[in-house]
């Protein structure tokens, strides 16, 4: 019955596959290896008799170097003997003899002398190598070219004849190739020539050989020459002995044979048994697989029908297998998975709830009881929690727990370092544990319950919280109901991640990235909030609108990254000063905004800005270096100075303007009269870019007189603006507008491009006005392309360089010395004039003023004020102006208007003036007609001198 029974499962499909690949796999494999190793073996034990051969060769070429040179020393020690005391000194020593069949003394110019023995070989003295002998070698002769297989050694002597002789000595045959039975069995040698003539030979062995070795010689050859000697197989291999170095003799090829079959004995055997041996394993893996196929394919059958049955939905099934092997483990997976199915619907449902309210926007807190609930139903556990740690305080979480159909919502606080056994599920014995290490033992021991599993909440290795399951008993950790706290735990971490992302984008649309403070939308949110709370409450509030002074300047030369790391320690001690309940937030740029609500009264609010300006005061650390920067601030109260936040922000503005105004470093309160003087601010700002197109701007020109003759040796340029509705705006108004926006640069090139336009009007009339003076920026001297603006209106309006005199402040050129001076060395390298105006009254020093490059100093109209009031002004004029004759410059005073001012200047050698006492500035046709009267004048004092 077992026969029929597993015929038929090995007719069957399956099993028949089955088989043969038992066999393909089996059978073929060993037999294909076999023959490999039968090859393989078979060829490595031919190369061992190479080897073998080889060595034996090699052994024998060792063995007649060291007699050779035995030989040679005796030959050596018997020349010394001869020397000494003749022939008969030679013969009291015999063992001397003893290796050489004769000795005789050899030369080519008169008849040999015997000393030993008879002589038998004749020596050609054309093979003698003289040079060899002469440096005291021995040179090794054979005569197989003669028919005779002797072996002479020659040694050179001194024994005082006309022409050099030698020492012949014939070696004995054994002294050389040894006795016969110091050979390895059955191994016979033979010794040829290079010229391949037979030296000796243990056997009588065919030249042919030797031939073919020579032919074939490769030292990587594995496998011996084959070759018949005596009728009788032999593997032969050589080896070469080099003798060219010590005895003057070409190399010499040692062959060693043995006979093959003596040989492969090894392989013999090998070969005998291998056969059988291959045959009695394919029949025992073929056995064995015959009875692993029958053992299998019942299993398989079983299994392929409760398989059958989980397809049609019938879970109740089950498989019976006790094989002992991996189909009985198979049989309880399908019984183990078909239990698990029911509970694995029920958990999916669960999931798939979860993962609607994770879509539906549900919040954390409602995900959370619903993952608690359905924890509760799967898994069978007592009580169960969730720990969600705060993204923006990593050290407390939000803690909800369930026990007896009531839920808890708690703030926790966390330990500082979660360390790995938070990231692994465990269980954990409450009673065992520290509780300022665990926040949920309390809780849980309030349950009155023992046992804790935690299981982590981990969404890309990130830590997002605990999952928290309560019992009265170890829970065992592995299983289905650990694998659905897990898989739970991952749709949790999912909620968390979407609760976290919504909080980054709320933080990304209402919080600044760099500082962390609110920005300009949230300000807004909670400004509104604020002043519908004050009108409600009848209480007052402030704004105080903060931006700090010369900011941009530190960006533009120390870069953005530093700037940013000044804006963040800004805003830390700007939040270090105000209350908890108040708002800072960061508009952008350097601008902050502080929000201080329930005020009642305005000391609170000086205390707290003196505080921020003392603070801010203090050195900016950043990169190594200490930044000193300031802040102005202006504040409103609300809703007093304003019902929206729109008027508010700008009514501070204002303010904060005005305390820049002011001199900076201070806060200014808003007042009425500050919001009409920043709203016409705004409106001249806007009204001044679209000046140049509705030509409103143009250039006067204040002439400069030489006050050792009177006449006009220059101008100096001044923007006016005439305002289409407003008329004439004086430059202290638009000129500090153009320069805090940027204006200033394009105003600039524009004016130097006009002036250089009216002064080749003039000149082309025949007229010299001398040079003209253009007053520059600092944020044109911070202009790379500022010097060839410069140039290149020259140049188009062919204006000599010397025409053109740009005046600067010391403290334009201390704030950005070096590119400054740089700029301004292009420029005087070209020919245009270079002068100091306001000279005293900025950034003065002797070492700015020993750097910089310049033609003239002028006298600030501060100091020309002063002549004759009795001060220090007039010992100030006189000291500059022997500082510019000392240093070969040239003073001029600007704002002179009295008399006794321009006799004083005349007085102390000041070289030019210029001011109301001479002339107002004047447009340029007025100027062009000032001009022209002043040289008729000239001429005509002139000719009035010279009559």
């Amino acid at each position: 019955m077992a026969d029929s029974g597993l015929t038929r499962i090995l007719t069957a499909g399956v099993g028949r596959r089955i088989l043969m690949l038992f066999l393909l796999a089996g059978i073929l494999p060993v037999i294909f290896t076999a023959l490999l190793a039968y090859n393989e073996v078979g060829r490595g034990l031919e190369q061992e008799v190479n080897q073998d051969l080889r060595e034996n060769s090699k052994a024998y070429g060792v063995e007649i170097l060291a007699r050779l040179s035995r030989a040679s020393g005796k030959a050596e020690e018997l020349i010394d003997v001869f020397e000494s005391g003749g022939v008969a000194a030679t013969q009291d020593r015999p063992y001397l003899l003893d290796d050489f069949e004769a000795v005789w003394l050899v030369a080519e110019s008169y008849p040999n002398e015997m000393i030993f023995g008879v002589r038998s070989s004749q020596i050609d003295f054309s093979t003698i190598n003289v040079a060899h002998l002469n440096a005291g070698n021995g040179q090794l002769l054979d005569t197989a070219a003669a028919a005779k297989n002797d072996l002479i050694l020659l040694h050179g002597a001194n024994i005082g004849e006309p022409d050099q002789s030698m020492f012949a000595f014939r070696l004995k045959p054994e002294t050389i190739w040894g006795p016969k039975e110091n050979r390895p069995y059955l191994t016979e040698f033979c010794v040829f020539s290079a010229s391949g003539a037979n030296l000796f030979c243990t056997v009588g062995m065919d030249a042919g050989l030797h031939v073919a070795l020579v032919a074939e010689r490769n030292p990587q050859e594995s496998s011996p020459t084959e070759w018949e000697i005596g009728g009788e197989k032999h593997f032969a291999a050589m080896w070469q002995l080099f003798l060219d170095g010590s005895y003057g003799h070409p190399a010499i090829d040692i062959i060693a044979s043995q006979p093959k079959k003596y040989s492969l004995r090894s392989s013999a055997d090998f070969r005998r048994i291998f056969p059988p041996a291959l045959v009695l394993v394919i029949m025992m893996v073929g056995a064995l697989s015959l009875s692993l196929i029958g053992q299998s394919l019942v299993p398989l059958q079983r299994l392929t029908i409760v398989a059958r049955q989980y397809a049609a939905g019938q879970l109740e099934s089950r498989v019976r297998i006790r094989t002992g092997d991996e189909f009985e483990a198979l049989g309880d997976a399908f019984n183990n998975m078909a239990g698990r199915l029911g509970r694995q619907i029920e958990t999916l449902k669960a999931m798939s709830k979860i993962d609607r309210l994770i879509l539906s926007g549900a919040d954390f807190e409602e995900v959370s009881e619903d993952v608690i609930c359905h924890l509760i139903k799967l898994t069978g556990f007592e009580a169960a929690a969730v720990i969600a740690r705060d993204a923006d305080a990593p050290s407390w979480a939000k803690m909800i727990s369930w026990f007896e159909d009531e839920f808890i919502h708690e703030r926790v606080s966390l330990p500082q370092e979660l360390g790995h056994e938070w990231c692994q599920p465990r269980e954990v014995a409450l009673a065992e544990i520290d509780g300022s290490f665990a926040p949920y033992k309390e809780r849980f021991l309030k349950f009155g319950l023992k046992y804790v599993v935690l299981i982590p909440v981990i969404l890309n290795d990130d830590l997002k919280g605990i999952l928290l399951l309560g019992s009265n008993s170890s829970f065992e950790m592995r299983g289905g109901r650990l694998q659905r706290s897990i898989d739970i735990a991952g749709r949790l971490a999912v909620a968390l991640a979407s609760a976290e992302r919504e909080e980054a984008l709320y933080r990304q649309a209402h919080f600044d990235e760099l500082t962390g403070l609110p920005n300009r939308q949230l300000l807004k949110d909670r400004l509104e909030q604020q002043l519908v709370h004050a009108r409600r409450e009848k209480q007052n509030g402030a704004i105080l609108f903060l931006d700090l002074d010369r900011f941009k300047e530190i960006n533009d030369v120390f870069g953005h990254s530093v700037g940013d790391l000044i804006l963040a320690q800004a805003a830390e001690r700007i939040v270090s000063e105000v209350r908890d309940t108040d708002t800072v937030a960061r508009l952008g740029g350097d601008e902050f905004v502080i929000v201080m609500p329930h005020l009642t009264g305005d000391n609170t609010l000086r205390k707290t800005a003196t505080r921020i300006l003392a603070r801010l005061a203090e050195p900016f650390s950043a990169r190594g270096t200490n930044h000193f920067l300031s802040a102005s601030i202006g504040i409103v109260v609300f809703p007093d100075d304003g019902d929206s936040v729109e008027t508010l922000l700008k009514n501070a503005d204002a303010a904060m303007y005005r305390a820049k105004d002011a001199g900076r470093s201070r806060f200014v309160f808003f007042s009425k009269k500050l919001n009409a003087e920043s709203r016409r601010k705004i409106e001249l700002e806007r009204d001044l870019r679209t000046a140049f197109n509705a030509d409103e701007l143009e250039v006067y020109y204040q002439p400069q007189f030489d006050l050792s003759n009177g006449i006009i040796c220059g101008a100096e340029a001044l923007m006016r603006w005439r305002h289409k509705e407003q008329g004439q705006i004086p430059p202290s108004e638009f000129i500090q507008l153009a320069e805090d926006s940027g204006l200033i640069i394009e105003m600039g090139r524009w004016v130097v491009d006009q002036t250089c336009a009216d002064l080749r009007s003039v000149l082309d009339m025949g007229l010299h006005p001398g040079s003209m003076s253009i007053n520059v920026s600092t944020l044109q001297l911070r202009e790379s392309g500022f010097p060839s603006d410069v140039l290149d209106a020259l140049q188009r309006h062919n204006i000599h360089p010397g025409y053109l005199q740009l005046e600067i402040t010391e403290t334009t050129v201390a704030q950005n010395r070096d590119t400054a001076i740089d700029i301004l060395n292009v420029l005087r390298e070209a020919g245009v004039q270079v002068a100091i105006d306001d000279f005293g009254t900025g950034y003065s020093s002797l070492s700015y003023l020993q750097q910089l490059p310049f033609d003239l100093i002028k006298i600030d109209k501060s100091f020309i004020d002063l002549i004759g009031s009795g001060g220090n002004s007039e010992n100030i004029c006189r000291t500059i102006i022997k500082m510019a004759h000392e240093l070969g410059k040239k003073a001029i005073a600007e704002g002179v208007e009295t008399k006794e001012q321009a006799e004083f200047l005349s007085e102390n050698g000041c070289d030019c003036v210029q001011g109301y006492y001479y002339s107002h500035a004047l447009p340029q046709d007025e100027f062009l007609t000032f001009v022209e009267k002043q040289d008729f004048h000239t001429q005509r004092r002139k000719a009035l001198e010279i009559v």
